[in-house]
Parts: C-alpha cells; sequence; structure tokens
C-alpha cells in the first residue's frame, strides 16, 4: 500500500501574504535572520501581523542545537498562538524543530506553524523533515515529524525577488534534486510522481531564468511552486543517496548543501541506473522530457548531461576542490562521511542499496 499526504493549505503567488492577515492581533513567535529581518517584504509581514510579534533573529545557515536552543527560550517566553517562519530552508528548519521542543515541554503554539520560504528551494513548508547541526559531532541530523508540517504554507514570489543569483542556483539544484531523487524513489507512486514530473519540467524551464533576470516574477512564482511541489514529492515518496551524502558532506565542510546536491547527483544517477533497471527506466523517463526522441540508456545519459549543463550555466563547479575543500581532506573524513550516509534516513528510499565502497566511490568523484 502507497501513502500519499498533504496537510499543509497552501496560499500561492502574488498578494499571497494577505493570507497572514487572519493571525493579526494574535501572539506570535517569528524566526527569521538579522539580514532578512531588514527586507521590505519582512516588514510588510510583520505590519499584517500587528503588534504581538516576538522575533527570533539568531537563524545562521545550516541551524545547530545550540541554536534551536536559544530560540526556545525566546519562544517559550513569548508563549505564542502561531509560529511563523521567514526565510530559507534554515529558518523553516529551525523554526519547525522550536516548534516541536516546545511542543514536547507543554508550550507549543496551538495554531501551529506558517512557513514563508524566502527562497525556492528546500521546500520545508510542506515537509515533516527538518535538519539540524550537532556542532560537537559536526553531523546534520534529519529529524522526522508529523509535528513539523507547516499548517499554512505561503508562496508569494515578492519573497524571493531579491534572492542573490548564487542563492537562487543552490536552491534551486536542490529543489531538482529533490524531483528527481523523488521519481526514482523506492516510495514513490503516482501521486507524487505527478509532483516529481512536473517539478522538473518547472526548473528546467524556468531555474535559469531566476539566475540571470531575478526580478522575473513569473519565473520567480514558477520556480517557486516547483520547489514545493518537489518537497511533497518526495516527504511522500524519500529521497536517496545524494542527500544522504550532502548532509554528510555538508556537516564537514561549509558548503552550502544544494550546491554539494548538484555535485552528486549526476553521479548517483549513473550509478542507481546501471544497479536497477527500474531506476535506469524511470532516469530514462525523465530523460525524454528533455530529449523526446532519446530512449534508454541514451535518455538516462540526455538526464545526466541536462544537470551537468544546469549546474555549469549557474556557475557552480563540479568538484569540491574548486570549492576549496582538498580531495587528502575528503580521503582523511570518507571514513566518517560514508558511515554518516549510510546511517542517513534518506539512505533506504535510494534505488539501490549502497556499500560503504560505493559510497566512498561518489565521494572520490567529487573530490
Amino acid at each position: 500500500m502507497k501513502e500519499f499526504r498533504l496537510a499543509t493549505r497552501v496560499s500561492v503567488g502574488a498578494g499571497a501574504l494577505e493570507a497572514l492577515d487572519e493571525f493579526r492581533g494574535k501572539s506570535v513567535f517569528l524566526v527569521t535572520d538579522d539580514f532578512l529581518a531588514t527586507t521590505d517584504v519582512y516588514k510588510q509581514a510583520v505590519a499584517r501581523l500587528g503588534d504581538r510579534v516576538s522575533v527570533y533573529t539568531g537563524v545562521k545557515p545550516n541551524p545547530t542545537t545550540s541554536e534551536i536552543g536559544a530560540g526556545v527560550a525566546v519562544y517559550m517566553k513569548a508563549q505564542p498562538d502561531v509560529v511563523v517562519a521567514y526565510g530559507g530552508g534554515s529558518a523553516m528548519d529551525a523554526a519547525k524543530v522550536m516548534h516541536k521542543t516546545a511542543l514536547e515541554a507543554g508550550f507549543g503554539a496551538p495554531l501551529g506553524i506558517v512557513a514563508i520560504p524566502t527562497t525556492s528551494g528546500s521546500g520545508s513548508e510542506v515537509t515533516s523533515f527538518a535538519v539540524v547541526t550537532d556542532e560537537t559531532t559536526h553531523t546534520k541530523i534529519p529529524i522526522i515529524s508529523e509535528d513539523l508540517v507547516a499548517k499554512l504554507a505561503i508562496l508569494d514570489p515578492a519573497a524571493v525577488a531579491g534572492v542573490p543569483a548564487h542563492i537562487t542556483a543552490d536552491s534551486g539544484m536542490d529543489a531538482l534534486t529533490h524531483a528527481i531523487e523523488a521519481y526514482v524513489a523506492t516510495d514513490a507512486n503516482d501521486l507524487s510522481d505527478a509532483m516529481a514530473e512536473k517539478a522538473i519540467k518547472l526548473i528546467f524551464a524556468n531555474l535559469l531564468r531566476c539566475y540571470t533576470h531575478g526580478d522575473d516574477l513569473e519565473a520567480r512564482s514558477h520556480m517557486h511552486n516547483a520547489a514545493c511541489m518537489a518537497a511533497i514529492a518526495f516527504d511522500n515518496a524519500g529521497l536517496g543517496i545524494v542527500h544522504s551524502l550532502a548532509h554528510a558532506l555538508g556537516g564537514h565542510y561549509p558548503i552550502a548543501h544544494g550546491r554539494l546536491n548538484s555535485l552528486l547527483l549526476p553521479h548517483v544517477i549513473e550509478f542507481n541506473a546501471a544497479g536497477n533497471p527500474k531506476a535506469a527506466e524511470r532516469y530514462a523517463q525523465i530523460g525524454q522530457m528533455i530529449a523526446p526522441s532519446s530512449k534508454g540508456r541514451a535518455a538516462v545519459m540526455s538526464l545526466v548531461a541536462a544537470v551537468e549543463k544546469l549546474r555549469g550555466q549557474l556557475g557552480i563547479p563540479a568538484r569540491l576542490s574548486d570549492l576549496k575543500v582538498s580531495a587528502s581532506d575528503v580521503r582523511r573524513d570518507e571514513n566518517e562521511l560514508v558511515a554518516a550516509a549510510l546511517a542517513d534516513g534518506c539512505t533506504p528510499t535510494n534505488p539501490v542499496a549502497p556499500t560503504a565502497e560505493d559510497l566512498k566511490a561518489l565521494v572520490r568523484k567529487i573530490a
């Protein structure tokens, strides 16, 4: 039996911030970062919420357990009716874990979480996932719980119009990875496939435009919707070892998660296609969206080539060494990296069960 869930109400398109009006006058705990708290769209959001807003701006990229603890202290003092997360994946993940921690202590906001993504990538606004970094072990810890699901997601393209090009690139490649991994994951089904397929088409059609013309609100809206759909797909179908390895690498080296995904994705496609005929067929179906005349192995390689071409157009290099991580450092850390990836919650739904040697080989390909 397969199951498909979507527990989040989604407000979409220009003016979607109006959905915040229903919370005006409520006690609000708002989670964001220092920069976003200075932006015009953030100020518009706060103005809609009224004057009972307690703000935590201490979120950094890859939120840590200590940051979560600091935010929970503000949360407890505020005793909010609703939690509002305004930011990219880090802000949303931090808010979600703070909320879950407060729930477990008996202080959870009764109206739950409202998520306003400011990047088109993680899709955290509609998933039951969050990732937190343990600064002691340098490990990224994926957390899965229904308590992490937002009640409302607000997809307003105005919130992403000013995103820098490199963040647009990294977050967009994260969304593409979500959709492709969900399409071949072991728990994929017709409903998750529909979301993944549409997301893939929209990303290939709009991501480069968003990168080169960030003020194009139509392209931004399509990309924003695509990232959300890709997240709905993977929340229902699962992910794979692109994410497992990216989580492990991101815990060791200060590289954006989406950028790590983009390095790994072509190699994992080839690995999975070689090891599982059904996965090869699924990748070929995606390849035929890009190159309709291709079939079989040629269609798989069309997909690989399309991913690599897009990555290059977005200014993302192909190797860790181009990102100031030496091959010797990777060799030094590879046993820890592989152990973390094997234990990662994304590995079981990969279409091929990898060995430690398989994962080492994949890491070495991008070193």
